[in-house]
């Protein structure tokens, strides 16, 4: 593959927290509070696309799976808006059954794999270090929770849509101008000064280009242990904060090849 074919092709994630799209799915169906028993297809499938659309423009590769999945929906969808013959005997099978089912067992493999991780930490006796006071100002951040990337997917997409409200006469770019090696350092720096620091109040006042280029930079730096994201409630405010994994900031300068 050539520099030119590599800078255009879309950018491949790869977290802990971040599997597929069945993991997008269950996302939307706790996000909404839906009963998976009985999933509402028609605006599931507006949402998931809807994902796919913000996973495009933040310049993430899409994986088939995730095109099969959003085929699979509207095919759902389709099923679901047919007439049904009232006059057939029994009771005709719900399109969602299948999907029901995927996404059950899915989540029941997710559970068991968690409880094995958990058993490993304390078999190599792995324990968390004594809680230690902070801050009152900080006192109500101290219970996160894990960020799942749809979580920092949601928050890119706020603020593109206040960047897209605000800046009406916008021209759309074509190249990156705002390299992400500089995004890095600016938030790992930034948060050498003062950890842990409000997501949105890092991304305000952003243009499109520099929020793309942030978005890629904060997955890099989580990948590389150098920062962490968190939640005080679900779906809540993210919180960005550095680790005690000191990175080399020289070698940041790699990702603008990406």
């Amino acid at each position: 593959m050539t520099d030119d074919e590599v800078q255009e092709s879309g950018y491949e994630v790869t977290l802990p927290t971040f599997h597929g799209p069945l993991d997008l799915l269950l996302h939307l169906i706790k996000q909404n509070e839906i009963d998976i028993y009985d999933i509402p297809i028609v605006p599931i499938t507006e949402q998931y696309t809807a994902y796919l659309d913000a996973m495009e423009e933040l310049d993430l590769e899409i994986a088939a799976d995730y095109i099969y999945m959003a085929a699979l929906l509207i095919h759902i969808k389709s099923q679901m808006l047919l007439p049904r013959d009232e006059s057939a005997e029994g009771q005709p099978e719900d399109p969602r059954a299948d999907l029901v089912n995927r996404l059950l067992e899915y989540q029941r493999f997710k559970q068991v794999a968690e409880t094995f991780a958990e058993l490993d930490v304390v078999r190599m006796g792995v324990w968390p270090r004594p809680a230690v006071s902070l801050p009152e100002s900080e006192a109500a951040e101290i219970d996160m929770s894990e960020v799942s990337l749809f979580d920092l997917i949601d928050a890119f997409r706020n603020a593109l849509t206040r960047y897209k409200v605000n800046h009406p006469q916008a021209i759309e770019l074509q190249r990156m101008l705002h390299k992400i090696s500089d995004k890095m350092g600016e938030l790992y720096n930034k948060l050498k000064e003062k950890s842990p620091i409000r997501l949105q109040w890092f991304l305000e006042g952003r243009d499109r280009d520099e929020l793309i280029a942030i978005f890629l930079g904060t997955l890099e730096l989580v990948r590389l242990g150098g920062i962490s994201l968190q939640q005080s409630d679900p779906f809540g405010d993210i919180l960005v904060a550095i680790t005690a994994n000191p990175l080399d900031e020289a070698q940041f300068a790699v990702y603008d090849q990406r």
